[in-house]
């Protein structure tokens, strides 16, 4: 059986916003607000009742494989809007309009490349655990950039990618990494908002980790850079 990662009250992010956005697509509609409160526990567990499962309110292997709908190109609403939040969340720049058209067609299909799924632009079972429960959202942009760090020293391609978008991930492990240095985090001054610059001194120069997100969604990072020496 696949793990899925499991969402129940106090839970909050995209994971909860993709919740929200299917119960509706069930018929059971709530706020697409990413907490996991009393509404959304009652909405899982009518859900639940329905589907025949145990009706405990708690999202996990057994409850996501009956919430996702298969969505392709041509459908719309909140199944839609529910990819488009997931991949939106890991660095894919697309509108969250609830169209697949065009470009949530090509999003799709460059994801199931980067991620070695089957490239067919459709988003079932395997395209939606690959989103859910291949990617996480870490609790500050150090530890974002240390993940990221670490996967590059191990040369892990998959690792990293748990974490980090497939161009940030792309650039980095084509680079010989070396003895690396941490020198921090600091907020982008030319982003703003919930960017941040996370700088490591290596043999030939320095490498900067773009690091997205806040404290409700978690923190990835989105694009890296390299300054020669």
């Amino acid at each position: 059986m696949a793990t899925w990662p499991v969402q129940q009250t106090g839970s909050h992010g995209e994971d909860v916003r993709t919740v929200q956005y299917l119960l509706a697509v069930h018929g059971h509609p709530v706020a697409v607000d990413g907490q996991f409160g009393p509404a959304t526990k009652a909405a899982v567990q009518a859900f639940q009742s329905g589907a025949g499962l145990t009706s405990d309110g708690i999202v996990g292997n057994s409850t996501w494989p009956k919430l996702i709908v298969t969505v392709a190109a041509g459908a719309s609403g909140a199944r839609v809007r529910a990819l488009q939040g997931q991949l939106g969340a890991q660095g894919w720049r697309l509108p969250v309009d609830g169209i697949f058209g065009p470009v949530t067609t090509r999003s799709v299909r460059d994801y199931q490349t980067a991620h070695n799924l089957s490239v067919d632009g459709i988003v079932g079972d395997a395209t939606w655990h690959s989103l859910i429960a291949g990617f996480v959202h870490l609790k500050s942009a150090a530890l974002a950039s240390a993940h990221l760090f670490d996967a590059w020293g191990a040369r892990d391609r998959k690792t990293a990618l748990r974490n980090a978008t497939h161009a940030a991930v792309d650039l980095v492990l084509r680079g010989e990494r070396g003895t690396l240095t941490d020198i921090g985090c600091a907020p982008d001054e030319v982003l703003g908002g919930d960017n941040y610059v996370c700088t490591c001194a290596f043999e030939g120069g320095v490498v900067n980790f773009s690091v997205k997100g806040n404290a409700t969604d978690g923190f990835y990072v989105e694009s890296a850079s390299f300054v020669a020496d």
